[in-house]
């Protein structure tokens, strides 16, 4: 792996910490704004999917929806 790549992989992790964090101190976190969030930080779907507990397809449709509100 190269160094940029291992950067990259770091930043994404520490990313993935400070949105779990979030959602820990936050009690009105919904699923969708986990999705948006992960989804920032560069996360696929199947990623995604198993730190919310729910399914790639839904993480999919979710994302969708999100496009369109925006």
């Amino acid at each position: 792996m190269e160094n940029k790549e291992l950067l990259q992989a770091i930043s994404r992790r520490l990313g993935v910490l400070i949105a779990l964090q979030m959602k820990a101190q936050s009690e009105n976190f919904s699923t969708t704004e986990g999705v948006e969030m992960l989804s920032r930080f560069g996360m696929g779907n199947i990623e995604i999917a198993e730190i919310l507990n729910t399914s790639p397809n839904t993480v999919n449709v979710m994302k969708s929806r999100i496009k369109k509100k925006k």
